[in-house]
């Protein structure tokens, strides 16, 4: 049987989850999104999940545990290793930029302030990781 793609977002802003969940849906209804709020809850999450996200759209800016750690913490163990992981952030940062690709991500995004400019980069993710 296959599955619907699966997108987790990891990210403590509601107002972020609301609006990258609707522009995947309005983009990819088939899409199943499942939202975390912190970086700390990725592991255990995954270690219960039947079948792995084909893709984290994962914040920095995270009370807990934020996302440089989250990212370190996946890539040490081995069957997370080559999880597609796309930092989605509000950082605009060089250094972030280059940290997050140093430990690991598979791409930078900064968030776009507008509904149709997260629309555009979904859809790009959409392409990029053949979500559909």
């Amino acid at each position: 049987m296959l599955h619907a793609p699966t997108v987790w977002v990891v990210d403590d802003d509601a107002d972020d989850q609301y609006f990258i969940e609707r522009a995947f849906k309005q983009l990819l209804p088939s899409i199943t999104i499942k939202q975390l709020t912190d970086g700390d809850e990725v592991i255990p999450c995954l270690q219960e999940a039947a079948v792995l996200p084909r893709l984290i759209l994962l914040d920095l800016n995270m009370m807990r545990q934020n996302g440089h750690e989250t990212l370190a913490e996946l890539r040490r163990i081995p069957a997370y290793r080559r999880l597609p992981i796309v930092v989605f952030t509000t950082s605009q940062a060089e250094a972030d930029k280059q940290k997050s690709l140093a430990l690991g991500a598979n791409g930078f995004l900064t968030k776009p302030p507008t509904l149709q400019g997260i629309l555009q980069l979904l859809s790009e993710l959409i392409s990029v990781w053949n979500l559909n």
